[in-house]
């Protein structure tokens, strides 16, 4: 079971990632294009994982694939702009991590994320156990509130 929490609240994140919007960000309308977003996720989320050790890449025969990405979309964003990237770790399960990340442009969340991270075995491409030292450090590091070892 899941920590109750409000996504939209800069206090819910633990890790933070900044992105400048750029003008090949932008659409026809003018404003962020919703591709971009998916990218500034992204961001987030390496950053996330380079704080609690989840491997990037290879590692160690190991590396995280994204199994799953969820975005809703709140608010217009237009260039030039500086966001604030905020995520927190909401579920650790025995190989994969969801992730709940918030995008702020100044205090107005304007987009929000779920996404499924999950270890796999390189070589055999199998999902794997998360080692209980980035287990540790996704809890300390980056869990929010309420967030108890499973």
């Amino acid at each position: 079971m899941e920590p109750e929490y409000d996504p939209t609240l800069r206090e819910t994140y633990r890790v933070w990632g900044r992105e400048q919007v750029r003008y090949s960000d932008t659409d026809a309308q003018g404003h962020v294009n919703n591709v971009s977003y998916a990218a500034y996720l992204e961001t987030g989320r390496t950053t996330l994982a380079q704080a609690c050790g989840l491997p990037i890449g290879l590692h160690n025969g190991k590396h995280t694939v994204l199994a799953r990405v969820e975005i809703d979309y709140r608010a217009e964003v237009h260039w030039p702009a500086s966001l604030d990237l905020g995520s927190a770790v909401v579920k650790i399960g025995r190989s994969s991590v969801t992730v709940i990340q918030a995008i702020f442009h100044g205090d107005r969340c304007v987009a929000m994320g779920r996404e499924v991270m999950v270890m796999v075995e390189t070589a055999t491409g199998q999902s794997t156990l998360i080692p209980d030292d980035v287990r540790e450090k996704l809890l300390t590091i980056a869990g929010v509130a309420g967030l108890a070892k499973s």
